[in-house]
């Protein structure tokens, strides 16, 4: 009775695709990362890393938004040429801010899947989980104190169980339809019904355009080619019911075009995105205050070098008799 026992809850830790798609991934957010990691060790491995944003170009107009991936926002974009700056601006395509009190941890599920968890003040804030169905994974090891990373290498195209449950899932609520386009315009729909509005819009939108939908994944080996006569699509399902449990399930199939019904040939990696909206708004902010420190100073040194070259101008100016 106990080997019975024991044998069912090692079935239950067992890193499935099943166990990735059953598992209520909603529910950990706003929970603590510690929590969290405890619960995947026991069908993966985790890795812990800090958070950090990028910083790539500012000008004295440059100012903070409330993305929390990306709040440096920048309307004139210059890149130096051989490292000189162009005097009102400092491009550094390295440069990030990281914080403290944000953490990245990745996770893999077996073979079947891999976790993207964000977490901020020891609370969760986002996940990301993919399906990508390696053959195997290579992990590697980071030089200092960095994290291993385990890197998908191919494509098990014959692990297809989460499939069925997935595209069901997505077509019973169908809340932002179908699209065999290979734009981006079934993100257009969802704006125009007022789908998406009020407070988070324009978060909603940024999620929306990350997930890429209609982008072509790689898939056999580091990818695949797709004959002229199929055509790819993307199925997309957004809950955006309550913004503290902000969601969405993307799908990418390859069909064969027919006169009146469409053949669905293979369906390939899917992922999901579960946000909390509110609280990556409050990390955002919460970081705002430290971030815009470090922009102030690269805004003080952009200042000095304009000085300095106003400066040199005027020296040579008057030395070609100018000032006279």
């Amino acid at each position: 009775m106990r080997s019975a026992i024991a044998a069912l809850v090692l079935m239950a830790f067992m890193p499935t695709v099943v166990m990735a798609q059953a598992f209520d991934w909603s529910a950990q957010l706003g929970k603590s990362p510690f929590d969290l990691e405890t619960t995947l060790s026991q069908a993966g491995d985790c890795a812990t890393g800090s958070f950090s944003v990028p910083i790539k170009n500012v000008t004295k107009d440059t100012y903070l938004s409330d993305n929390l991936f990306d709040p440096v926002v920048t309307s004139y974009g210059f890149i130096p040429v051989n490292g000189s700056q162009d005097g009102i601006s400092d491009y550094d395509n390295s440069r990030t801010f990281s914080s403290k009190k944000g953490t990245s941890i990745q996770c893999t599920i077996g073979l079947e899947a891999s976790v993207q968890i964000y977490a901020f003040e020891d609370r969760i804030v986002r996940i990301k989980l993919t399906f990508d169905r390696c053959r195997e994974r290579e992990t590697r090891q980071y030089i200092l104190s960095r994290p291993t990373a385990d890197k998908c290498v191919g494509t098990d195209l014959t692990t297809k169980d989460y499939d069925e449950a997935l595209y069901q899932a997505i077509e019973a609520r169908n809340t932002y339809g179908y699209d065999t386009r290979w734009s981006k315009e079934e993100l257009r729909g969802p704006l125009e019904s007022k789908k998406i509005s009020g407070e988070f819009e324009a978060a909603e939108f940024r999620v929306l355009w990350d997930v890429n939908c209609p982008s072509l994944p790689i898939i056999d080996g580091d990818r695949i080619i797709i004959p002229f006569d199929r055509k790819f699509r993307c199925l997309i399902d957004v809950d955006n019911e309550d913004p503290a449990r902000w969601s969405v399930t993307a799908m990418h199939e390859i069909v064969r075009p027919g006169m009146f019904v469409d053949t669905v040939e293979r369906r390939l990696a899917a992922m999901r995105l579960f946000v909390d909206m509110p609280a990556e708004r409050s990390a955002a902010l919460a970081i705002r205050p430290e971030l815009q420190t470090v922009i102030d100073g690269i805004k003080a040194e952009i200042a000095v070098r304009a000085a300095a070259e106003r400066t040199k101008r005027d020296a040579v100016s008057n030395i070609l008799g100018g000032g006279n």
